[in-house]
């Protein structure tokens, strides 16, 4: 990172670098719908100072994606921080402020000032598996995707107004992923020559923040609306963040209350509107044309500390003349949180999202259904203690399942691709497997006329239908290395069901193998080390490797009576920031 700034006193100084660290997080939600993120996850290194107590600022940053990646709770001794260190955002810069300072006192030195800051990072992930079967006629897949991302984020700011930019280049998979035989929507994304996902103007007031344009969002636990802005920490989840929701968006968020004192301090409000670019439903690009209207509250003590409730009302439409399909009006509930208790080496921390949406949808309509219902419920609570160098962490999940797919209901609820849950059940055997299902059902050679909403059969890697307990635990080694690893064990809410099969057998409900799926879906084991090393101040070289063993249960019953055999992967990851 390079950044140059007007000279000020130092006091000044220290004040206005916290007053950029503290202003609030906006996301959206998806599959269905999305929204803003005044929370946002906790990411800036924060001093007592940064808290509502100190400053009338909002207390995180407006998106993810704009927040200077922070150390986590790790159990290391390390002068490297081994968190978010596959990320292309900047290490955190925020200096203590002085309380003595606030905001306003800023104002004459905001409008004099020219801050201009640059931040890259280069990664190439390389993961390798054996061979499992992908659907009831034997085909068998061993992907070995190369997939690479090169991030850079140029921001400017004058005085109360900065402009944001974040481009990807080279960022996708351009080797070891089959071409035929498999929906377009598989766990890796196709190779980008360039990718634009941020570009707006902000305005930041006393107590407020406006802003205006393409911004990458994330909200709670990043459930269903996640940024993708970073790769998991070592012990806190596996695999790469591959995708990320965008939006044009306009919001409004701040304090208003703060001047009252107290606990009102706390308080941010925020609305805005959206223009969804990309999500796990919609794609601008594609014709799609989702409309969101958002409104969220949080109580944010400060980043390790809040919880907050969003609303947000979908209506998405194609774009151009349309006969009724591909239309979704949903309402989404989302309550976020997360808490921390004592400190950085002796600490106890809960984070829990629950998900509600309702609403009606057009995109997979039959002969007996031109408009499902969608009810889908979906949570996670994540648990983390930190005793000196060793740091345990708990996991359990909940997504809805659908019953019935061939009823008028739409019940499956599926976490954002972004949000990892192990290495090998989600990321890739049902991952693959969906996709392998959705083309089958879209091939006229075997279908005649594909049914609509086949395209968003393949859940690329996204927890569905299911529920799991995944503990774990992080060691510190050393203070440049880390290892970790747990089990994970998942079932299914609903039966595993391939509609392609299902159909096939006049309706007996079978799975992707053509047997009769049960509810256990398997155990895993994952492991992982990552190592780091800084040769210069501002430039970290992180090298992380990953494997998982996968187990499969009774929902992986094949037409013989068998049960799919185990799937091995491994995954190296090389990440360089700057």
């Amino acid at each position: 990172m390079q950044s140059t700034r007007a000279t000020a006193p130092a006091v000044l100084r220290r004040a206005l670098l916290a007053l950029v660290a503290s202003l609030p997080a906006m996301a959206q939600t998806e599959p269905v719908a999305s929204g803003p993120d005044p929370a946002g996850p906790a990411e800036l290194a924060r001093t007592p100072a940064d808290s509502p107590a100190a400053s009338p600022s909002p207390s995180t940053s407006p998106t993810t994606e704009s927040s200077p990646a922070a150390a986590p709770a790790t159990p290391s001794k390390a002068s490297v921080s081994p968190a978010s260190v596959d990320e292309a955002a900047p290490p955190s810069s925020v200096e203590a402020a002085e309380p003595s300072a606030p905001a306003a006192d800023l104002q004459g030195e905001l409008d004099s000032s020219l801050q201009a800051k640059v931040s890259a990072s280069f990664r190439l992930s390389a993961p390798a598996m054996t061979p499992f079967l992908v659907d009831d006629v034997g085909t068998k897949l061993s992907p070995t995707p190369l997939a690479s991302r090169i991030r850079a984020r140029p921001e400017l700011r004058y005085g109360s107004w900065g402009l944001v930019t974040e481009l990807d280049v080279a960022s996708g998979t351009s080797l070891g992923v089959p071409q035929d035989g498999f929906a377009a929507r598989t766990p890796y994304p196709g190779l980008s020559a360039t990718e634009l996902r941020q570009l707006f103007l902000e305005y930041r007031a006393k107590t407020w923040v406006l802003r205006a344009g393409q911004q990458a969002t994330n909200w709670g636990l990043g459930l269903v609306a996640n940024a993708g802005a970073a790769d998991p920490e070592p012990g806190r989840a596996f695999g790469d963040s591959r995708f990320g929701d965008l939006s044009y968006r306009l919001l409004l968020g701040g304090r208003p209350l703060f001047g009252l004192g107290g606990a009102f301090r706390a308080i941010e409000p925020a609305v805005g509107v959206d223009m969804v670019v990309r999500d796990d439903t919609a794609d601008y690009w594609a014709g799609d044309r989702a409309l969101q209207g958002i409104l969220a509250l949080r109580f944010a003590v400060d980043a390790e500390r809040n919880i907050g409730v969003y609303t947000v009302v979908r209506r998405q439409r194609p774009a151009g003349p349309s006969d009724g399909g591909r239309e979704t009006d949903a309402l989404v509930l989302d309550v976020a949180g997360k808490w921390q208790w004592g400190k950085r080496r002796k600490s106890f921390s809960a984070g829990f999202e629950v998900v509600s949406i309702d609403g009606t949808t057009t995109q997979a309509r039959r002969d007996n259904a031109a408009r499902h219902k969608v009810r889908q419920l979906g949570a996670a609570l994540e648990l983390s203690a930190t005793v000196r160098s060793v740091q345990s962490f708990l996991d359990i999940g909940y997504a809805s399942g659908d019953q019935n797919p061939f009823d008028d209901r739409i019940e499956g609820f599926r976490f954002d691709p972004d949000y990892n849950v192990g290495l090998v059940l989600f990321e890739e055997v049902l991952g693959w497997q969906s996709a392998r299902a959705s083309a089958r059902a879209a091939d006229p050679m075997l279908v005649g006329r594909p049914p609509e909403g086949v395209d968003l059969l393949p859940t690329r890697g996204a927890v569905t239908g299911a529920w799991y307990v995944f503990p774990r635990a992080r060691v510190a080694a050393s203070d440049w290395l880390d290892l970790y690893g747990g089990p994970l064990l998942a079932y299914s809410t609903a039966r595993l069901v391939d509609p392609f099969n299902t159909q096939l057998a006049g309706g007996e409900v079978r799975n992707s193998l053509g047997g009769p799926p049960m509810s256990f879906l398997g155990t895993e084991l994952d492991v992982g080390a990552q190592a780091r090393w800084k040769p210069l101040r501002e430039l970290l070289v992180t090298g992380t490797a990953e494997g998982g063993l996968f187990l499969p249960g009774d929902a992986f019953a094949d037409a013989k009576g068998g049960t799919m055999p185990p799937v091995l992967v491994g995954r190296l990851r090389l990440s360089v920031n700057l």
